[in-house]
């Protein structure tokens, strides 16, 4: 064999094993995944459960104040972005239930109220579930805080304006 040729197959074999090394836990892991890839599952299903809460609320509150469609409709937009990019990847998002628009208030300024103190109880859940999330988990996290965040103030202080 000569060398040239040894060298292609010494490559392609160590090209095999650094992919085998680079490939991530839920590659690797099927039913028998890891403790880390189960835990960073579950708090994804969490927090995703979380941002599905808020969206359900957009809907309801949709539902009930369709002039409030233009305001609204970029945001809840975001939000089921946020819903998706949570959810663990084997696991298509569930739609969220339908919420009654009974509870939504009949003044619109109340619904966004209400619709706003979600958006922070979202941004604080998803702020406190860094502290348990993997890297590159944390930084999607913070990153829909963060928009949850600016969901309550474009719902309370900048409505205002």
């Amino acid at each position: 064999m000569g060398t040239t040729r040894r060298q292609l197959l010494m490559g392609a074999a160590a090209a095999g094993l650094l992919t085998a090394c680079s490939s991530t836990d839920a590659d690797r892991h099927g039913p028998g995944e890891s403790a880390s890839v189960r835990a960073e599952n579950t708090l994804r299903v969490r927090t995703a459960a979380t941002s599905r809460s808020l969206l359900a609320q957009y809907d309801a509150v949709l539902a009930r104040h369709p002039d409030q469609r233009a305001t609204l409709a970029p945001l809840r937009a975001a939000t089921a972005q946020h819903v998706a990019a949570l959810s663990p990847a084997r696991k298509p998002p569930a739609t969220p239930p339908p919420s009654p628009t009974a509870a939504v208030s009949a003044d619109p300024a109340e619904a966004l109220r209400a619709l706003a103190t979600t958006a922070r109880r979202t941004t604080d859940a998803q702020t406190a579930a860094l502290v348990d999330a993997p890297p590159e988990l944390a930084r999607l996290l913070a990153s829909v805080a963060a928009a949850s965040a600016t969901h309550a103030y474009l719902l309370t202080e900048g409505a205002a304006r």
